[in-house]
């Protein structure tokens, strides 16, 4: 009779014994009933099946209930058995494999606001001398809500020596609250590299005390992610004073309930004068800032710069000239420069702006010194004035891109003159230089006259746009006339895995597996292209019909060409001979 029992002899993989690949492998079991099963195939596979099951935490209640059964009634978290002592052993068997604790809102929790506060103190009151941390090899703490100010909260007593990521998320705690829990993460935690305070809406004047005396106190920062205010120069300076190797700077844009009410925040970011120290090690930056602000900032001086995000926060649009002389101090003051993505609020933007304000290739240019560009975004709320002639510069310039995107969407989408002037044949340009691109987003005219011929595409060289995924479109306008030839442009351009993007709605999806049937109800744009994803997928389908044919045709004619060279050959022979004269 046939059983499962396993054989005698079986011996299992020496791969399958090393801890690490174990761990590697149970991390892509997502259900958790795989995991629990993993644990009790064998005691090898129980240690690295038990780390990743607890190696991130989102309930603290499962931490709780290691220590003993519990029950809620009311406001109150208590255990069951109170006159008992708890199981710290069976506790530190589980806490010490945790490595992320993230605690959500109180709004977001299944227990009462408050449950947690009673059996922390218990929990606080009843550790043991020899258990100095709950979970010692703790590195990220995210605490979203209220942290509270006293030592049994669990905000403080999760904080340990290991730890090297906090994050709070807090809305507007009172100044006394936040300077205690900077205080204690300042003294328990000497590992501390990385630190987000996103306090939310306008922050308070008093927390910038707190937050400079936070930063005097952690030993070394490798990256900061800060609230706003209005004078950021304070804080700038303490970071070049006391945080010389900080690498990652951000500070965050100032949010209300209502964010088309909400006013820019930062006024002064940079120091008056540029310093030959100033924040010399960083190599990100992102931040929410009028333009002009962060061009003075990189003036000061920050040569190993590498990546720079900035979000305008200006109601005012920024000015043609002002995005010109941010990227000349990219191009200058940045070396290293490869990731540039410059953006904006489109609810703070209320005014139409005057005609002068577009933004052309001269703007750009001088980015275009960076060679070693490999990620570009750019998003300006009035139109850009770039053509196929821009496409051959930028494309030229910029070999190694990954991803371009030059597909804004522009405030007043009713103005005619949004769309950028490239055609089909823009694509040829990045074809022909960038053979990395894997995300390409412009703007079209898709006159069908306007499109890259057959013959054009074949003098590509091959492969081109072997590593391309996507194509974003946006909004760019497509007539009925057109969409058969620009499908069987891009069926002939894109590669297969390649998805088609475009604006629809105020989203951007991708359109490989759409419904057929058009729809009134939607914008022209969308019909169009949501045609040309259908017909980009017939044409391809045709083709491989086709070439079948073709190839017994291509076979066939050149038998006959070798026939007619053989009998050419033999005739002129007979000449030669004097056979035939």
């Amino acid at each position: 009779m046939a059983t499962l029992a396993i054989p005698v002899n079986f011996r299992t993989p020496f791969a399958l014994g090393i801890p690490e690949i174990l761990e590697n492998i149970f991390e892509h079991c997502h259900e958790q009933d795989n995991r629990r099963n993993n644990v009790l195939v064998c005691k090898t596979w129980l240690e690295p099946c038990l780390n990743v099951i607890w190696r991130e935490s989102y309930d603290l209640t499962n931490l709780v209930r290691l220590l003993g059964p519990t029950m809620t009634h009311g406001l109150v978290m208590e255990f069951v058995q109170t006159n008992r002592p708890l199981n710290w052993d069976r506790f530190s068997f589980y806490a010490r494999r945790v490595r992320k604790i993230y605690q959500e809102g109180q709004d977001a929790q299944s227990y009462p606001k408050n449950a947690l506060e009673f059996i922390f103190a218990h929990i606080a009151y009843q550790r043991p001398s020899n258990i100095l941390e709950l979970c010692p090899n703790l590195k990220v703490l995210e605490w979203c809500g209220d942290t509270g100010y006293h030592m049994t909260n669990p905000s403080i007593l999760f904080m340990s020596s290991s730890l090297e990521r906090y994050i709070l998320n807090e809305n507007k705690p009172p100044p006394i609250k936040l300077a205690f829990v900077l205080r204690a993460v300042a003294d328990r935690c000497p590992n501390l590299k990385h630190v987000k305070l996103c306090l939310q809406q306008q922050p308070d004047p008093s927390y910038m005390d707190i937050i400079q005396g936070f930063i005097q106190s952690v030993k070394v920062l490798h990256s900061v992610d800060l609230p706003p205010f209005a004078d950021m120069t304070p804080i700038i300076s303490t970071l070049r004073d006391y945080q010389p190797h900080l690498r990652e700077l951000r500070i965050q844009g100032c949010h209300t309930v209502d964010d088309r009410v909400d006013k820019a925040c930062i006024t002064s970011l940079a120091l008056p004068s540029p310093c030959s120290n100033s924040l010399a090690s960083l190599t990100l930056i992102d931040i929410v800032a009028p333009y002009t602000l962060v061009t003075e900032l990189i003036e000061n001086g920050l040569p190993l710069l590498q990546q720079a995000f900035v979000t305008s926060d200006f109601r005012k649009v920024e000015t043609p000239s002002a995005v010109k002389r941010l990227m000349e101090s990219l191009a200058k003051g940045c070396p290293r420069i490869n990731y540039v993505s410059l953006s904006y609020d489109y609810y703070r933007y209320t005014p139409l702006p005057p005609s002068s304000y577009t933004v052309s290739v001269d703007h750009i240019r001088p980015l275009l010194k960076c060679t070693k560009m490999q990620n570009f975004t750019f998003k300006y709320p009035f139109p850009l004035t770039l053509d196929d002639q821009s496409a051959e510069e930028i494309a030229s310039s910029w070999p190694e891109i990954l991803q371009l995107q030059l597909c804004h969407h522009p405030v007043d989408e009713a103005d005619g003159n949004s769309n950028n002037s490239f055609t089909l044949r823009a694509l040829l340009s990045f074809a022909r230089h960038c053979p990395r691109i894997t995300d390409l987003s412009l703007l079209f005219d898709t006159e069908s006259n306007t499109c890259p011929t057959l013959a054009d595409i074949q003098t590509l060289p091959t492969p081109f746009f072997s590593k391309l995924r996507i194509l974003n479109v946006g909004s760019s306008n497509i007539c009925e006339r057109d969409r058969h030839q620009v499908a069987q442009t891009l069926s002939h351009i894109l590669p297969a895995p390649a998805l088609l993007q475009f604006h629809d709605d105020g989203s951007e999806e991708g359109m490989d597996n759409g419904d057929e049937d058009e729809d009134d109800s939607l914008p022209l744009g969308t019909v169009g292209w949501r045609s040309v994803v259908h017909m980009i997928s017939y044409v391809r389908w045709m083709d491989k019909r086709t070439k079948p044919e073709q190839r017994d045709l291509q076979s066939r004619n050149q038998e006959l060409e070798a026939e007619n060279a053989r009998l050419r050959a033999q005739i002129q022979s007979l000449y030669a001979s004097g056979i035939i004269s």
